[in-house]
Order: structure tokens, then C-alpha cells, then sequence
């Protein structure tokens, strides 16, 4: 014989099935923020652009603004940070790498450190028509998109050579910055 579960009853054990999950999470994602030598990355994209008049051409620099904070340090450290840039090849349609760099900052515990970094120009022409001939014989002609156009960043910190830190602009990128697709 079964024994009949009242809605309500149902409905409570769902609500504390969810926060169940939400405690797990929460205390999972606060340990790996507390764990030793891990440094929290906030980076804000900048960018400057020319916007030509009487040219379809865009030319960008862009570049980054890399704040970071360490948790559980015992000693000031020096941290690596290694950024890279990934462009969409307008005429292979496929994402590139295009420029990276390093730089290092002094972290000492409870304290920021800034890094900005050089400029990268991306410089492409997207896919427009011209127009040919004039009057009743006028053609349109589609000129193809060419260049590097702007898609994505990542940065990750290293204490020593152990990853202690990592942003991505997505999370489709990280799969490019490990050399998968």
C-alpha cells in the first residue's frame, strides 16, 4: 500500500533539496577562494577607436586593466600575469591569437596591484558593397571583410610556476588559451 505525500510536503522537500545544493555550492566556491596563494583577478577592458567618415576601415586599441588581490598569503609575493587577446580573422572566419604579453606585480596580503597593458590595434573592414557605375547601369559590388576584428580576453596569474589565478572575458576561451577547440 502506498502512502499518499501531500503536495505541500512535496514542495518542502524540494525547497530543501535546492538549499542543500545552494550550501554545497556556496561553501565549495568560498573554500577555493580562501584556499593559499590564490589571487582574484578583476580586469576591465578599455578600448580607443577611429571612426572614419569616408572609410569603411575600424581601427581599435584595446587594451586591459588588470587588478589583483591575494588571499592567504604569508609573505609578499611576486605574482606573473600572462594576458592574451584573441581577434576573429575576418577573411578565415576562425578566432585567432592575436597579441599577448606578461607583466608581474608585488602582492602583498589584503592589498591591489594594478597592471595595465600595451595597447593591441585590431584593424579590419567589415563586409560592405560599393557602389559601380552611375544611372540605370549601376552594380553594387560586395567587397569581402578582411582584417582582425576584436573578440576576447584572458589572463591568468602564476605564483611560481602554480596557476593561482584566472579571468576569462567568456568561458568558451579557456578552452583556446589550453590549445583546445
Amino acid at each position: 500500500m502506498k502512502t499518499h505525500i501531500s503536495r505541500s510536503a512535496r514542495l518542502r522537500r524540494g525547497v530543501r533539496r535546492i538549499a542543500a545544493h545552494f550550501v554545497i555550492i556556496l561553501l565549495t566556491s568560498t573554500g577555493s577562494a580562501l584556499a593559499d596563494n590564490s589571487v582574484k583577478l578583476q580586469i576591465a577592458a578599455k578600448s580607443d577607436f577611429n571612426d572614419p567618415k569616408n572609410s569603411v576601415q575600424e581601427v581599435q586599441d584595446r587594451w586591459l586593466e588588470i587588478t589583483a588581490t591575494a588571499f592567504h598569503l604569508d609573505k609578499p609575493a611576486a605574482v606573473r600575469l600572462e594576458w592574451t587577446c584573441y581577434g576573429d580573422d575576418l577573411a578565415a572566419r576562425k578566432v585567432i591569437k592575436h597579441a599577448s604579453g606578461k607583466g608581474a606585480v608585488e602582492l602583498v596580503q589584503g592589498q591591489q596591484a594594478s597592471l595595465k597593458t600595451k595597447p593591441i590595434r585590431f584593424d579590419f573592414t567589415p563586409r560592405h558593397t560599393v557602389r559601380t557605375g552611375s544611372g540605370r547601369r549601376a552594380r553594387s559590388k560586395v567587397i569581402e571583410a578582411a582584417g582582425v576584428r576584436y573578440h576576447a580576453w584572458a589572463v591568468r596569474a602564476f605564483i611560481g610556476d602554480q596557476l593561482a589565478g584566472e579571468a576569462y572575458s567568456m568561458p568558451a576561451i579557456k578552452k583556446l588559451l589550453d590549445g583546445g577547440k
